[in-house]
C-alpha cells in the first residue's frame, strides 16, 4: 500500500473456529464489488483472515464473479472479486496517491514561471 500505511492495521488480528480470543492472521482479503448501474459504485472491504489448514477455508482460492452483500441489498448480486494474498499489505488500492512535498514541488515551479 504504497503511500497509505496509515490504512494498514498491524498487527491484523482474527478469531479462529472453535477458539476463544485474536489470533494473528496469516492472509490478507479484499473484497471488490461493483452495482452494475448506469453510473456504477464500487464497494471495497478489506480485512484479514488465517489459514486454518483445512478446505472449507476463505483463504484457499481467489474468486471473481457474482457476490452477495447481504449488508449492502439482501436480493441483488454484485459482480465483483474476493483477493487473497499471504503477504503484508499485498492487496493494493487502484489508486495513486501524491505526497505533499510533490504539491509542494509543483507549486514551486508554477510561481517560478509566473
Amino acid at each position: 500500500m504504497t503511500g497509505t500505511t496509515s490504512l494498514l492495521h498491524t498487527p491484523c488480528l482474527t478469531n479462529l473456529r472453535g477458539r476463544q480470543g485474536l489470533f494473528p492472521a496469516t492472509h490478507c482479503i479484499k473484497l471488490v464489488a461493483y452495482s452494475g448501474e448506469s453510473k456504477s459504485v464500487q464497494y471495497t472491504y478489506r480485512t484479514c483472515s488465517r489459514d486454518e489448514g483445512d478446505d472449507n477455508g476463505i483463504t484457499r482460492a481467489s474468486h471473481c464473479g457474482f457476490i452477495k452483500l447481504d449488508w449492502i441489498n439482501q436480493h441483488r448480486r454484485f459482480r465483483g472479486c474476493l483477493n487473497i494474498c499471504d503477504k503484508d499489505a499485498c492487496n493494493q488500492a487502484n489508486y495513486h496517491s501524491i505526497s505533499i512535498w510533490n504539491i509542494i514541488f509543483y507549486l514551486n515551479l508554477l510561481l517560478l514561471l509566473l
